[in-house]
């Protein structure tokens, strides 16, 4: 067993993440991919994990929206990767790229907008930009010995920089990079480090880590204990239910039945669909 991990430890996860990105960017057409090619391959849209698709939390991670796109985090991941990876190891740095994913997703269908699609490896970049910054406090004399040095100063300019980039540009996700920031930076922190005065009180902030992280996994994938779930589907319940008493209506209306049947009442249904069609087009002309 120990032979198994020891090989698997050395798997090369920084290039099979970045071969991930780049197949799924040919499955969707590297250069402009298409809103549904998109939501086929598993970007992230929070009312379809409610609903049934928690893969979504995980895949939107190696999805991307375009060559541009593909082309930074491919770039960020192949900086960043190869260095933590040494640090690490293979089976670390899967973990830590798969948490820090999921913590970018989880914290995207918390607070964005439910409709709202997500997708990139930013999150998780940003995570394991949070495990540098971990590794580097738990290495130093003190908590904030670290920042006497000039590259963790630049990697907190950094972070701070394109903080400000997605306040500014609307298509950057900064939810995502914050919430795959701090899982990171708690995941490498709490169990990526070696000994330390710190373990004295370490395994408290270990178990309040792991209950947070799923109890919001539970919470984004039980959508019933949730008020704005409730709140939508009871919405989506009333607009059916409307729907079918206005076709209902209508299939007495044109056929002169006091008591319709199924067949009538899917007729005129059609009849509606078609309209509202016309009427769209016709409204878009």
């Amino acid at each position: 067993m120990k032979d198994v991990l020891q090989q698997a430890d050395e798997i090369p996860i920084t290039l099979l993440v970045t071969l991930a990105y780049v197949t799924l960017a040919f499955l969707t057409s590297p250069i402009s991919p298409t809103n549904q090619q998109l939501h086929q391959h598993g970007w992230l849209l929070a009312t379809e994990v409610s609903n049934g698709e928690p893969w979504r939390l995980l895949s939107s991670a190696f999805l991307h929206g375009g060559w541009i796109h593909l082309a930074c985090n491919t770039y960020a991941m192949l900086s960043i990767g190869p260095a933590l990876e040494r640090s690490l190891g293979s089976l670390r740095m899967a973990l830590l790229y798969v948490i820090s994913a999921l913590g970018g997703s989880l914290a995207v269908c918390l607070i964005n907008d439910a409709w709202q699609p997500v997708l990139g490896g930013s999150g998780a970049l940003f995570g394991m930009i949070g495990a540098v910054i971990a590794l580097q406090m738990r290495s130093s004399s003190s908590a904030l010995g670290f920042l006497q040095y000039a590259g963790p100063r630049r990697t907190l300019k950094l972070i701070a920089l394109y903080l400000v980039m997605g306040m500014i540009l609307p298509f950057i996700s900064n939810t995502a990079h914050v919430g795959g920031l701090i899982s990171g930076f708690g995941l490498t922190f709490l169990f990526m480090t070696g000994t330390h005065a710190l373990e004295r009180w370490m395994t408290g902030w270990r178990v309040a880590y792991v209950a947070l992280l799923s109890g919001l996994l539970l919470h984004v994938l039980q959508p019933t204990t949730r008020w704005d779930w409730l709140e939508r589907q009871s919405r989506a319940t009333e607009n059916r239910e409307r729907s079918d008493d206005l076709a209902i209506a209508a299939a007495m209306s044109l056929t002169g039945k006091s008591k319709v049947t199924r067949s009538d009442l899917l007729a005129v249904q059609m009849e509606m669909k078609t309209l509202d069609s016309w009427l769209k087009d016709w409204n878009e002309k």
